[in-house]
C-alpha cells in the first residue's frame, strides 16, 4: 500500500501532481496535499504524522518541481521488494545517479519511518533535509539507492521569485550543521533517530 506526501509551494504547480498521477502505474492509496508549509522538512513532517502506518508500506514524498516516468510508482515497488533497501529514488536527468545520498522524489519504506522518525527541522526551510534523511537511514542499518535504467525530470524552480529565497544560498548557509550531524550520526554523539 502506498501513500504520497505533495509539496505543492504556494499552489503553483498542481499540473505536475496530475501529470504524475497520470503515469503511476499502480494504486495509490492515500494522498496528502501541502500547501504553503514553512519549511521542506516541516511540510514533510505534517504529512507524515497524519499517516496510519497500520495501513501503508512505502510513503512517496514528492515535489511540485518533478515529473516521474511512466509506471514510475510500479517501478518504485518493485525496487523496493529488496527489503535491505530503505529509501530509493529515480535520478534525475543530468544526474548519473551513482551517490548514497538521494535528492528527487523519495520511496520510504514504513520500518525506516518508524526507525528514523521525522525528517529534519533544523535544516528547514530549505538546506541538505534529504542528504540528512538518508545518512541517518543507513545508520539505522538500510539501503539508500537510485533505481538504474530509468530518469525523472527537474523543472528548474530555484529563483528568488519562485520561493522567495534562493535554494542553493540556503544550503550553504546549513552546509555546516549537516556536516556536523553526519559527524554526530556517526559517532554516535547525537541520535539518528528524530521523533515524529
Amino acid at each position: 500500500m502506498n501513500a504520497i506526501i505533495y509539496l505543492n509551494y504556494e499552489n503553483r504547480n498542481i499540473e505536475t501532481l496530475f501529470n504524475n498521477i497520470e503515469r503511476v502505474g499502480k494504486n495509490i492509496n492515500y494522498i496528502k496535499f501541502l500547501i504553503n508549509e514553512e519549511g521542506i522538512a516541516n511540510a514533510i513532517n505534517k504529512g507524515l504524522r497524519l499517516i496510519n502506518f497500520n495501513n501503508i508500506d512505502f510513503v512517496t514524498i514528492m515535489g511540485n518541481d518533478i515529473t516521474e516516468p511512466d509506471n514510475w510508482l510500479q517501478i518504485r515497488n518493485n525496487f523496493m521488494q529488496d527489503k535491505t533497501i530503505g529509501i530509493c529514488s529515480i535520478p534525475l536527468n543530468g544526474f548519473n545517479g551513482d551517490s548514497l545520498d538521494l535528492i528527487g522524489n523519495f520511496t520510504i519504506r514504513k520500518e525506516v519511518i518508524l526507525k528514523v522518525g521525522a525528517f529534519n527541522e533544523e535544516l528547514d526551510p530549505y538546506g541538505a533535509i534529504d542528504l540528512d534523511y538518508c545518512t541517518r537511514t543507513r545508520a539505522a542499518g538500510f539501503h539508500t539507492k537510485y533505481i538504474p535504467s530509468t530518469k525523472a525530470t527537474h523543472i528548474e524552480q530555484n529563483g528568488t521569485d519562485v520561493y522567495g529565497y534562493n535554494k542553493m544560498d540556503l544550503v550553504k548557509k546549513t552546509w555546516n550543521l549537516h556536516n556536523k550531524n553526519v559527524s554526530d550520526y556517526s559517532n554516535g554523539t547525537k541520535s539518528y533517530y528524530i521523533s515524529l
